[in-house]
């Protein structure tokens, strides 16, 4: 939660200057960081930053909520979203569809049930973009792997993450595997 109160903070700050001084407040009604504050989160639409999160709106961040099974080529369907800027993620589909062309990042955290491996792709638009494994833990409770990719999308394309073979492997579940992305430029 502190984070997204830092990365809000940074991206309004970067939005809008207040100089020293400019702080008008009455003194015991509020303070100047409270007042300068509400004076950034209300000048907001005057936003001249380059930021294109702010700009445009492409951010997701989707949970797996329970542990599942999968036995073939699945799409993944990370169906706890916290995060969808944009509304471009679709937790139905396990899709995310570019809203505007540009360079995104696209992350993906995959825990493995303790007696299971995990193979999966990255895919884009109907081609594998990536591979990702994660091992069968022997000495703990489960393994994972994460992914981060760059990947130049145009608008209306599609990425998501779909199982990678013919047996049957588990997921955890729980909160402890996801898929995110956003709009980097």
């Amino acid at each position: 939660m502190l984070s997204y109160v830092i990365l809000a903070v940074t991206v309004l700050w970067s939005c809008y200057h207040v100089e020293a001084g400019q702080c008008d407040a009455v003194q015991g009604k509020t303070t100047c960081i409270t007042e300068d504050l509400l004076k950034m989160l209300m000048g907001m639409n005057k936003c001249s930053c380059k930021s294109t999160v702010h700009r445009k709106g492409a951010v997701f961040f989707a949970f797996l909520k329970a542990t599942t099974t999968f036995g073939g080529n699945d799409v993944l369907k990370f169906d706890k979203v916290t995060t969808n800027i944009g509304q471009a993620y679709n937790p139905k589909t396990g899709k995310f569809t570019a809203p505007r062309g540009g360079v995104y990042m696209i992350s993906c955290v995959m825990m493995g049930a303790s007696s299971s491996h995990i193979h999966y792709y990255l895919f884009k638009n109907n081609s594998m973009f990536s591979m990702g494994f994660t091992s069968r833990s022997t000495v703990h409770h489960a393994s994972a792997s994460n992914n981060n990719w760059i990947v130049e999308l145009k608008k209306g394309d599609q990425v998501y993450i779909k199982h990678r073979t013919g047996g049957k492997e588990t997921v955890h579940g729980n909160y402890h595997s996801y898929f995110s992305g956003f709009l980097i430029q």
